[in-house]
């Protein structure tokens, strides 16, 4: 069939197709893989056990509370806890972040033990056992025993705490770990007696003679010791604060007297 003139015409007005090149025939690109689904991490043997930690935790806790008191509660909590955080975190947390957690616990330990020296309340190991009198009971049936020479006999079997020792003689006695906390002993004379590890917390000591006593260990938070004359007694590891020692009239270095016992 012969084109006409017409047709040249309207063929030659219609768009050109572009030139056919090599990257036309290339295969598509494969489409992005889907991401297989990340495998769970297998349970060791520490975490399948994690719901037994917050048991053992408190199971410790008033444990040694109920032997040192709150001392021991908040010493042997940080301690627990942390361990518990290093133990089973250690595929969680950072490096730096164990770190932390160990400086801190290293921290609320040492200030435990710095409030248990300074003698503050909180930090105290005194714990009231069942049975045991409170306070304000104790002091009302507390025995009075002023001006009197003691003897080993006499205190045989007597609760001391709260008593009125004011004048009292007890020279010689051995009064090892005996509580005398809050007893009235103004002007009472402990000379060479056996102290160590007494607790005298809160007593009136004032004007007392504790010439050559023992108080390794001995317990004197809050005491009054203003006139107390402690020369040539053993006050290795005497619990009380700077402010206490500074009131009495005499008062050996720690160290300075031999040692009397570490009973």
């Amino acid at each position: 069939m012969t084109e006409t003139p017409a047709q040249t015409e309207e063929d030659s007005r219609l768009p050109l197709a572009p030139p056919v090149t090599p990257e036309d025939w290339s295969p598509p690109a494969p489409s992005a893989p889907i991401p297989a689904e990340t495998p769970r991490r297998a349970l060791r043997g520490r975490d399948r056990w994690l719901w037994v930690w917050p048991l053992v935790t408190l199971g410790v806790m008033v444990g040694v509370g109920m032997l040192w008191g709150s001392l021991g509660t908040f010493l042997s909590g940080v301690i627990v806890v942390a361990a518990l955080i290093l133990f089973v975190g250690d595929e969680v947390l950072q490096p730096g972040h164990r770190l932390a957690v160990t400086i801190v616990a290293v921290v609320l330990v040492v200030t435990g033990w710095l409030g248990y020296q300074r003698g503050l309340p909180f930090f105290s190991t005194e714990t009231l056992k069942p049975g045991s009198a409170a306070p304000a009971e104790s002091a009302s049936s507390a025995v009075d025993l002023r001006g009197r020479k003691l003897t080993a006999d006499d205190l045989k079997g007597v609760d001391l705490r709260g008593a009125d020792l004011a004048g009292a003689v007890l020279d010689g006695l051995d009064l090892h770990g005996v509580d005398l906390s809050g007893v009235n002993a103004q002007g009472a004379s402990f000379r060479r007696s056996m102290l160590d590890r007494a607790r005298l917390d809160d007593a009136d000591l004032r004007g007392a003679d504790l010439r050559e006593a023992c108080l390794y260990g001995a317990q004197l938070r809050r005491a009054d010791l203003r006139g107390v004359d402690a020369t040539g007694a053993d006050t290795t590891d005497v619990v009380a604060d700077a402010e206490t020692l500074e009131r009495a009239a005499s008062w050996p270095a720690e160290g300075t007297a031999g040692r009397c016992g570490s009973g």
